[in-house]
């Protein structure tokens, strides 16, 4: 059983705050996902839970004992850093032994250790290699081995594959994922790629100006986003300025119903929200650009000044300069910095 909690846990530097008091816990077997921009606080988090930064105040807890002024090396976590951080000198067995040796380990107990972590990562032919002979993708997996055979109770990895190009990326993060279920191990993971963190987390921690915007599911962060910041973060959306007025809102031609007291607000639409049909309606909407992406079309349609974002099925016979109308299926309004209506409550 392997649970972090962190209570009002902040950290300032000088004037500068860099995380707001925040709270948050983790389940035992949890992959936990920090995102957000750069500056958003989520990489010197995960650097307090792991000992290399301390907090100005608040506890860490690792199966209830707080740990928050521990170094490094008194924590029952490691670390996957971006780097990798592989001594260059030594070979693949050895880098991934070295913190085995420092924890008194027996010669006997090493070799399974590391054969373990080899076999775990698929590089069992690679133990004599050093870490120049080898892809970027396959150090990142000696580091993840080097992590895994010290069986800390938190893994950390802080943005991993971000130095990998896209096609690796992508595979090593469903080998990472399937490595963390099989150990059970609980995991926190730093990226500022959404599409990472919603295929990867069972829980994402979105975060903002050194503070927690929301903490949910992928699906529920993806569907229901609590904050504009979080709507405008995580995939593609419309973000329009409205009035509302009468228990409606009109943007060019499209009247949606909005039960609200009366004044500004803001509008938000997924693209695969917005329905193209035949130009028969006052919302006549001009196609100006449309990217094939394969497996479906994202079209930028003009109308009345505003351009929406739309995403259509691959098999949709559009064409650019056409006129075709644009409905909204589906909507959130947002004001004061929090959703208010969700059409899909109505």
């Amino acid at each position: 059983m392997s649970t972090l909690d962190l209570i009002d846990v902040t950290k300032t530097y000088s004037i500068v705050t860099a995380i707001e008091p925040l709270s948050l816990k983790i389940g035992d077997g949890e992959l936990v996902c920090l995102l957000g921009p750069s500056g958003s606080g989520k990489s010197t988090l995960l650097r307090i839970i792991g000992g290399f930064e301390t907090p100005t105040a608040g506890k860490v807890l690792i199966d209830g004992v707080d740990v928050a002024f521990d170094p490094p090396e008194k924590r029952p976590t490691a670390m996957v850093f971006q780097s990798h951080a592989l001594w260059q000198h030594m070979s693949v067995f050895e880098n991934i032994a070295f913190g085995l040796k420092l924890r008194g380990f027996s010669k006997a107990d090493i070799r399974r250790k590391v054969e373990a972590g080899l076999s775990l990562v698929g590089l069992q032919d690679y133990a004599n290699r050093r870490p120049s002979q080898l892809s970027g993708g396959q150090r990142q997996r000696v580091a993840i081995a080097r992590c895994v055979v010290l069986e800390p109770k938190i893994l950390l990895m802080d943005e991993p594959f971000a130095s990998l190009d896209q096609h690796l990326r992508d595979r090593l993060r469903e080998e990472v994922r399937q490595i963390q279920k099989t150990l059970g191990i609980t995991t926190v993971f730093v990226t500022h790629g959404q599409d990472e963190a919603l295929s990867v987390a069972d829980r994402i921690v979105v975060m903002s100006m050194g503070r927690i915007e929301q903490v949910g599911t992928p699906g529920e962060i993806y569907a229901t986003p609590a904050t504009p910041f979080v709507a405008g973060f995580i995939g593609d959306m419309n973000m329009v300025p409205v009035t509302v007025s009468n228990g409606f809102v009109d943007i060019g031609g499209i009247s949606l119903p909005a039960p609200l007291p009366e004044g500004p607000a803001t509008l938000a639409v997924r693209p695969e929200d917005i329905v193209l049909g035949k130009a028969d309606t006052a919302a006549a909407a001009n196609i100006i650009r449309i990217v094939n992406y394969g497996s479906f079309i994202k079209v930028t349609a003009s109308l009345n000044g505003l351009q929406w974002k739309v995403q259509a099925p691959k098999t949709a016979s559009i064409a650019e300069g056409a006129t075709l109308s644009l409905s909204v299926v589906r909507y959130q309004i947002f004001r004061d910095d929090r959703v208010v209506f969700r059409s899909d409550d109505a």
